[in-house]
């Protein structure tokens, strides 16, 4: 009989210990009146402006980039090396030009006798001492000869194969001593003094977001330096698979950090709202019967959660505002809400304005792509 109740002892305090450690859990004895005391942080609501942006992702090109050709056929005789930089006009590469050389010397001296002809004909033509006829075919023989000399004049310019703009050789794709035909590519010479970012909007942004409207780059790789500038083209075709308009943003690389290829984020400045609530997202919370916060109502010294019914309107990254339902100098729950049930009482750990916040999130803030 002593042993039964013993064992029914060490089971009733086993339960009392269990029931203790999850009240503590919970925070049911910690709490005023029975109600959980549940730890949060608050803000307090001021209004202030709040700049509206569309996020997306673009991409870098340079602007001046180009697979340079050969445009006559012979051997190589020198090239530049990948990575040397060229000015305007600067011979790349020179093909063996001889034979052209030789022609070119040619068609030189029988241009040279053609004009000689012509002149001394033009004057006897003028006296009446030769035919129409006879002056007529000296000017042929003349016209020809020189288009045959320019002819060569191409062929032996083509034979040296410059720079149709300043830039770097970033790729060789001939070796000094190879032959080469018209079309084949002897370098992609890439210039990236100025580059461009090409993106895509979503065409409802198209009234909104134009030529001119206000962007900022963030560059994942650059030192995470963002960088303020225009949209300098915005197309006027939408692409019918991706429901997306074409902008691009030009501007300088005079440090060359920026490089071909390379992902930015974009923020696409929308608007900027003047007066109005924002708040994080975050502390939002939506269900089936719509959007709500908590706030902290006061209630003999101590602070509870009361749920209320909010109303949005445009969001940025991590903010959002609220265009119905809080008021300057409510004071709103932001973090914790979604273990609070209305009427825990508020372990309130740190305090600060809504103003505050917003700058804070919006610091912290990485770009990511919200369509």
């Amino acid at each position: 009989m002593k042993k039964v109740l013993k064992q029914t002892g060490f089971l009733l305090l086993a339960i009392a210990f269990v029931s203790c450690d999850q009240g503590e859990d919970n925070g049911d004895q910690n709490g005023v009146n029975g109600a959980r005391l549940m730890p949060v942080e608050t803000v307090i609501i001021e209004t202030d402006s709040f700049e509206d942006f569309v996020r997306t992702t673009g991409t870098v090109e340079a602007i001046d980039d180009a697979m340079i050709s050969s445009e006559a056929s012979g051997r190589i005789l020198s090239i530049k090396e990948r990575g040397e930089r060229v000015e305007k006009g600067e011979v790349i590469a020179q093909i063996d030009d001889r034979l052209i050389q030789a022609q070119y010397e040619a068609a030189k001296t029988g241009f040279d006798l053609a004009e000689d002809t012509f002149n001394r004909f033009e004057a006897l033509h003028a006296d009446s001492i030769i035919s129409t006829q006879d002056f007529n075919s000296a000017k042929a023989q003349r016209d020809q000869a020189r288009a045959q000399l320019n002819q060569v004049e191409k062929q032996l310019q083509d034979a040296k194969i410059e720079a149709p703009f300043s830039g770097r050789i970033e790729e060789r794709f001939v070796s000094t001593g190879e032959l080469i035909n018209p079309g084949m590519p002897v370098v992609r010479l890439v210039n990236t003094d100025q580059i461009r970012v090409l993106a895509g909007v979503p065409e409802r942004y198209s009234g909104e977001i134009t030529e001119g409207s206000a962007v900022q780059i963030n560059f994942r790789t650059v030192n995470n330096d963002s960088m303020e500038s225009q949209i300098t083209y915005a197309s006027n075709v939408l692409d019918p698979e991706t429901r997306t308009y074409a902008i691009e943003i030009e501007m300088q690389n005079s440090g060359q950090l920026i490089k071909p290829e390379m992902v930015v984020d974009l923020m696409l400045k929308r608007r900027t709202l003047q007066d109005v609530i924002i708040v994080p997202r975050t502390a939002v919370l939506r269900d089936e019967d719509g959007q709500s916060v908590y706030i902290a109502e006061e209630d003999d010294g101590q602070k509870f959660a009361q749920l209320v019914s909010v109303q949005t309107g445009s969001a940025s990254g991590p903010l959002i505002q609220i265009t119905n339902g809080l008021s300057a100098g409510d004071e709103m729950v932001v973090t914790g809400v979604r273990n609070l049930s209305e009427g825990d009482a508020l372990n309130i750990l740190t305090t600060e304005t809504s103003i505050e916040r917003a700058e804070r999130l919006k610091t912290a803030d990485k770009p990511v792509v919200t369509f």
